[in-house]
């Protein structure tokens, strides 16, 4: 996907193999963009090859961390087949719009990360989804930092200056980086 079709679709994920005999497949869910993933929604497959096609989602639900799809143009587990190994892309605008201060990982993900003190550290570059909260990996220079995305560390997300400042907790990191 190039341009400004690439600018308005999101990647949720990949089909990984197919689910039973009907034509449904199996797509590992990723984080909140997968809530796109739902009945009468259109999603954006791209092959390995570079091939696209849409399809609409005809049934949606979860099992155990995956995403269970069946569209509409597929009626059976050869077409399915077709479809393994597809990146599965949602038009960013069909995403449910999150309340104030919470905020998808697509829009989160190339942020730079400051403490409130100015101490710059790095970029944060992946989202780990745990039990309880989600932890930020931010990293710089080779350096690693895992900051727990709660509303007591997190201070100010910025999109304007693409910054996110956090309030770190005491021992969260290394006395030479506050």
């Amino acid at each position: 996907m190039t341009g400004a079709v690439e600018d308005s679709l999101l990647w949720v994920g990949r089909i990984v193999k197919t689910q039973g005999i009907k034509g449904q497949v199996r797509v590992p869910s990723s984080g909140e963009e997968t809530t796109a993933l739902v009945k009468g929604n259109r999603v954006y497959l791209e092959n390995g090859q570079g091939a696209r096609k849409s399809l609409v989602i005809d049934s949606s639900r979860t099992h155990r961390g995956v995403t269970i799809l069946a569209f509409q143009d597929v009626q059976g587990i050869e077409e399915a087949k077709e479809l393994v190994g597809c990146s599965v892309y949602v038009a960013k605008d069909s995403l449910t719009p999150l309340p104030p201060g919470e905020y998808y990982w697509y829009q989160l993900i190339g942020l730079r990360v400051k403490t409130e003190g100015g101490s710059w550290l790095g970029t944060l570059e992946e989202i780990m989804p745990t039990g309880s909260n989600d932890v930020f990996v931010v990293r710089k220079d080779g350096r690693e930092f895992l900051i727990p995305a709660t509303d007591e560390v997190v201070a100010q997300v910025d999109f304007n200056h693409k910054i996110m400042v956090i309030r770190p907790l005491e021992g969260l990191l290394p006395e030479d980086d506050l």
